[in-house]
């Protein structure tokens, strides 16, 4: 196993490159743990061999990447670990960042045409030049993220989360199928609701939907679920707080 931690094997060599997709996890850090550590690394594991890339974690992993968030001061931050295909398997590639501020997302819906280079939208992996746009085009518009719109008509995700609308009482977030991240996050979320008896399910939103909402959130596994709203208008805070925010808080450690 090859670990290199920010960019640097710890010899001072640098990480090959390749122009296959490189998948990766964005992990959420609570004192340097990573309660979501599993999830993470099954789906991870799920991409390379998709993919057709050699991943087997081992616990000096695990240790590494304490060290890494100790040693860039990221306690509590955020860890990224990438898969680099490299010739005779693949480079570990460990990261760490501090958390945004951002309490209430802001959203827009943008319209990019997704170019078939892109990995398929349920892969998370590199290159994230679309993701990229379709946030530098919300940011342009005075967002924090920006709503993926399919070409009929459906919304999809954010650039960095799933997206939850409160229609009738019921919080809706797009299905699964085949464009959308299965998010960590969004996994943990809908079993921390249905364990706690609030009202769920998975189904096509439009952008009717999303003038129709009662409320809006987003979700992803660095800050779990926040309060959201279309720019301009005001986020339902409290209602997220009650319903998604405390039932997350009770079903991941820390």
């Amino acid at each position: 196993m090859t670990i290199w931690i920010d960019g640097a094997l710890r010899g001072g060599s640098s990480v090959p490159r390749s122009s296959s997709f490189a998948p990766f996890e964005t992990m959420g850090a609570l004192g340097a743990d990573v309660p979501l550590w599993s999830r993470h690394i099954e789906r991870l594991r799920g991409a390379a061999e998709r993919l057709g890339l050699a991943f087997a974690p081992s616990p000096a992993l695990r240790a590494a990447a304490t060290e890494v968030l100790l040693k860039n001061g990221h306690a509590d931050g955020v860890l990224r670990l990438s898969l680099v295909p490299a010739e005779g398997g693949v480079c570990e590639v460990l990261s760490s960042r501090r958390r945004s501020p951002v309490r209430i997302v802001k959203l827009l819906p943008t319209v990019l045409d997704r170019p078939e280079s892109a990995p398929p939208g349920d892969l998370k992996a590199e290159p994230r030049r679309y993701y990229d746009l379709v946030r530098q085009q919300a940011q342009d518009g005075d967002a924090d993220d920006g709503i993926v719109v399919g070409q009929d008509g459906c919304l999809l995700e954010t650039a960095i989360g799933n997206l939850w609308v409160r229609l009738a009482g019921v919080w809706v977030t797009p299905p699964l199928d085949g464009r959308v991240l299965p998010g960590i996050g969004r996994a943990v979320l809908l079993d921390a609701l249905r364990a706690a008896s609030v009202a769920c399910a998975e189904r096509p939103l439009s952008i009717a939907d999303l003038h129709a909402a009662e409320a809006i959130a987003h979700s992803n596994a660095v800050h779990g679920p926040r309060p959201a709203c279309l720019v301009g208008e005001r986020a339902m805070t409290a209602l997220v707080e009650s319903e998604l925010v405390r039932p997350w808080r009770r079903s991941v450690p820390g």
